[in-house]
């Protein structure tokens, strides 16, 4: 009796530890495949990552090629103006000069007004020269650039425009700063071809980050419209801004109402 009491009770035991072993295996066994699992959905997100990484480089590496087969452009642009359309500007004049004309002669006056817009002509072609050419735009501020260009635009006698500065500005690295003056530029193109107005202001703010914030009276659009459109829907005009607001991961932020107006802000990390 007392043999077959200890031998149950020894094989209750034995039942107990197979059962805890067992339950260990399992909790085990379940852990190792958790861990498998999240070491499989951490490589899954890494690979992921570095996919979409390669995506963003891939655009923004198609992005620059696009921007410096610009810039090349506005480089030829640049020096078939100096080089060739100023040079023949330049020559007409040396010739009005060399017509000796007495005040009394009945051309004279008409000689005077050709040879003061033949110099205008020469004096704006040189200033169109510089805004397209990137070495030079490198060695202005960039207030001094888009000063410049409303100057330009300023003297067609079509436009009124106003700029104004808020904090200190401060140096941009080049590339950068060419970037952004395009943007500038695409939006005073814009607001020539399509906007119908008469008057152009621009808001400058060096906070931490760079604020350029550019308004026109015309007849505006439908700015919801805009939005809903996918990036390849937009106009060329459009799209370029947005295009190089990626590269500098700005923010474009467009605003218009029909007959009042529309405004345009660029919001642009320093950094």
């Amino acid at each position: 009796m007392l043999v077959n009491s200890i031998y149950m009770f020894a094989s209750d035991e034995e039942i107990i530890v197979t059962v805890i072993a067992s339950a260990l295996l399992m909790m085990f066994l379940i852990v190792i495949i958790v861990i498998a699992i999240i070491r499989y959905q951490g490589r899954m997100r890494l690979h992921l990552q570095e996919i979409s990484n390669m995506k963003i480089a891939f655009q923004e590496e198609i992005l620059k090629i696009q921007s410096e087969i610009e810039e090349q452009t506005f480089q030829r642009i640049s020096e078939e103006i100096h080089d060739n359309i100023g040079q023949i500007l330049s020559l007409a004049k040396v010739n009005l000069h060399t017509l000796q004309l007495e005040k009394e002669h009945p051309a004279f006056k008409k000689t005077v007004i050709i040879n003061d817009l033949v110099g205008k002509a020469i004096q704006d072609l040189r200033q169109l020269s510089k805004s397209l050419n990137s070495a030079h735009l490198s060695h202005q501020s960039l207030s001094d650039c888009i000063k410049t260009e409303l100057d330009l635009i300023r003297k067609t006698g079509i436009y009124t425009t106003n700029i104004e500065e808020q904090g200190e500005e401060q140096t941009l690295d080049p590339k950068k700063q060419l970037i952004i003056f395009r943007m500038v530029q695409e939006i005073l193109n814009n607001i020539i071809k399509h906007a119908k107005a008469n008057n152009i202001r621009v808001l400058l703010e060096f906070t931490p980050n760079l604020s350029i914030c550019i308004r026109d009276n015309g007849i505006g659009f439908d700015s919801d419209y805009l939005d809903s459109l996918k990036s390849g829907e937009r106009g060329s005009g459009i799209g370029n801004i947005y295009r190089r607001a990626k590269l500098l991961n700005a923010n474009v932020d467009i605003k218009s109402v029909l007959n009042l107006g529309t405004t345009i802000k660029l919001n642009i990390p320093i950094n």
